[in-house]
């Protein structure tokens, strides 16, 4: 269980693959006038479109606004999952002039779709009082920042509705079960962790796995780009418009990581989210997850479990972090009304209702130290805490510009399967990988 929220990010790494096509439509979309306009509040409907898996958690928001303001409407509109075919639906949607009035925006794919001139810049509203008292210095920085376009970074194309990062979850009743008394703690090192996974995989013969494997198939950058960092390595360096994934510091994290295939975790699978290496399966003895992926494991693993910050490398967090967010689309006609719900929704109000529906932890940083997201009725895990925390010091997953995302994914789990299946050496294979990378991004720096 590596994924931030339940089985869905996986889903959306596909998305990155749109950024090839992106362009051609954005250079269309630059040349359309942003002809949105103010309209009325009260006495309005606006369209919020989603994705079809967060349709009805965003349903009971648009209730909520809906019972507090009975005459504002908002019709909730589901599309596709496939991030690709819902980022080109967006980008096509702003040629023809048919964008929804607020729309989901994600963290990975904001920049590409602010080149799409898809999402309003919200920096000037919300200096203007648009969501009452709330000013962009009271949202969590970092968060903020993966919907501050590259080119553009005063602009904030979107707002994130989570401050979502990850912990590592653990199943006591496995280690009571193989007599491993060393529990995790908040100063164990991934050393520790890799070390403890092992020896209840090794007393258990192997019928549990001592953690989910924390690369996946090989792409899963909310962790492997938190533990390059670490060891000092960039997956992207703005500044010097590189990748060193295959640098000194960078192999030093790929052997880290890819040592626990078999030993402390389960063997290579290129099926990353098999339901049967989950943490939540009730076989693996730890996993690396999100806040969100909380109610899924309250309601199917019937053990004693808990959760602890992540451990650490060098003295430097691992936490991955992301978000996915909310836009205002540039050619929205009713555009008062649209800021008028994101006013509600991240009042303390929406913020609530957020919290008890999604199981967000809110965006803001008083939400993130007072929030109502700790509160877990008294259910696992009584370290929900660390949560907070682990939003404060999250490494987020990096903006690269152009199709250079999705080369990246596609190196990493080549450079993966060619280590672990082919007996390639890591210093070779990744090598391989950043030459593959940088390429791509020199062909994307050439084409602005």
């Amino acid at each position: 269980m590596t994924s931030r929220t339940p089985r869905t990010r996986r889903k959306w790494v596909a998305a990155l693959a749109v950024a090839a096509i992106i362009p051609m439509l954005a250079a269309c979309a630059g040349n359309a006038k942003a002809d949105g306009s103010a309209g009325t509040v009260d006495g309005s409907t606006i369209v919020l479109q989603t994705v079809n898996s967060l349709q009805p958690q965003f349903q009971k928001y648009a209730d909520a606004y809906m019972k507090k303001y009975p005459k504002r409407k908002v019709e909730v509109r589901a599309s596709t999952d496939d991030g690709a075919k819902y980022a080109q639906q967006l980008a096509t949607a702003r040629i023809s002039g048919q964008l929804p009035d607020v729309f989901f925006n994600v963290d990975y794919l904001a920049d590409t779709l602010a080149k799409a001139n898809v999402p309003l810049d919200l920096a000037s509203g919300i200096k203007d009082g648009k969501l009452g008292s709330l000013r962009i210095k009271d949202f969590a920085a970092p968060f903020v920042g993966q919907y501050r376009p590259i080119s553009n970074p005063d602009e904030v194309t979107g707002l994130p509705v989570s401050a979502d990062s990850v912990g590592l979850y653990w199943n006591k009743t496995l280690f009571d079960k193989y007599g491993v008394t060393e529990y995790p703690k908040a100063d164990w090192t991934w050393d520790d962790m890799l070390r403890v996974a092992k020896e209840i995989q090794d007393k258990s013969g192997g019928k549990v796995y001592g953690l989910g494997s924390p690369l996946q198939d090989g792409s899963n950058q909310l962790v492997f780009g938190p533990v390059l960092r670490a060891f000092g390595a960039d997956v992207y360096n703005g500044k010097t418009g590189k990748s060193d994934i295959g640098s000194p510091d960078a192999i030093k994290a790929w052997k880290l990581l890819i040592s626990a295939y078999g030993t402390s975790s389960n063997p290579y699978s290129a099926n990353a989210n098999d339901p049967a290496l989950a943490f939540s399966a009730g076989n693996v003895a730890m996993g690396i997850g999100s806040r969100a992926a909380i109610p899924g494991t309250q309601a199917a693993l019937k053990d004693e479990w808990n959760v602890q910050s992540m451990p650490t490398i060098n003295g430097k967090s691992t936490a991955g972090g992301g978000s996915y967010g909310l836009s205002i689309s540039q050619t929205s006609k009713q555009q008062d009304a649209a800021w008028a719900f994101l006013k509600w929704f991240y009042s303390d109000a929406g913020m609530a209702v957020a919290q008890k529906v999604g199981g967000v932890i809110p965006p803001t940083n008083d939400g993130i130290d007072n929030g109502s997201w700790k509160d877990t009725g008294g259910k696992p895990p009584a370290n929900i805490a660390i949560f907070g925390h682990s939003a404060r010091t999250a490494v987020l997953l990096t903006q690269m510009p152009g199709s250079s995302g999705t080369v990246l994914t596609q190196a990493t789990v080549k450079a993966t399967q060619e280590v672990v299946l082919q007996h390639v050496s890591v210093e070779k294979a990744f090598q391989q990988a950043q030459d593959t990378v940088n390429a791509q991004l020199a062909k994307d720096f050439k084409k602005k």
